[in-house]
């Protein structure tokens, strides 16, 4: 997904603010997200795998009603909730595969977890620095409270918003279908993921 994102600056460009109250919560919960997508990576199995042991991780850590909430747009208020079980249910498998895609086999990789937490708004921002054959990769976890607690709302990597690229890419797709033509993009795309 291309898609240059402004997102990036909006999170770091003000003053950042330390959210210190929450910083061992957030610290100790994105080192555990990062233990459980390591130990995926070290079980060297195939995409279809990686993804089945994703999706829990995903319904575990990411606030995924939020997240289809954002990407559905100002249809999300009027959508049933058998459209919105659907599209989140479509999200969280095509999260999942996005995932496994991303996070293949181990190689090394070394994830440092940043002990500041950044406070934007109602917002926290947790940045990891991943490592791997001489490359850096600076990742940025937007967490939001919310009924289940702490959840990542937005990932932003190599200065793009992840939820802002996903929004853009089924714009047209919620334009004519809403969150329903969303879950059967979704489900068409992914059942063809090898």
């Amino acid at each position: 997904m291309k898609f240059v994102a402004i997102a990036l600056a909006g999170l770091l460009c003000a003053a950042p603010g330390i959210a210190r109250a929450e910083t061992p919560d957030l610290v100790a919960r994105i080192s555990a997200y990062d233990d459980a997508v390591i130990a995926i990576m070290k079980s060297k199995g195939g995409l279809q795998a990686r993804a089945d042991r994703f999706e829990p991780l995903v319904r575990e850590y990411y606030d995924m009603a939020t997240i289809a909430g954002i990407v559905v747009g100002p249809k999300w208020s009027t959508t049933s909730s058998a459209d919105r079980s659907a599209a989140m249910a479509a999200l969280t498998r095509h999260s999942a595969i996005t995932l496994a895609r991303s996070f293949g086999t181990f190689e090394g990789e070394k994830f440092v977890v940043d002990p500041q937490v950044i406070a934007r708004a109602n917002n926290r921002i947790v940045k990891v620095t991943i490592t791997s054959s001489g490359k850096r990769d600076l990742v940025f976890y937007q967490f939001r409270e919310g009924p289940a607690g702490w959840k990542i709302v937005d990932v932003v990597s190599g200065g793009v918003s992840q939820l802002a690229a996903q929004r853009a890419d089924v714009a047209s797709t919620v334009a004519s279908g809403g969150a329903a033509g969303l879950a059967q993009r979704f489900t068409k795309l992914d059942a063809a993921a090898r």
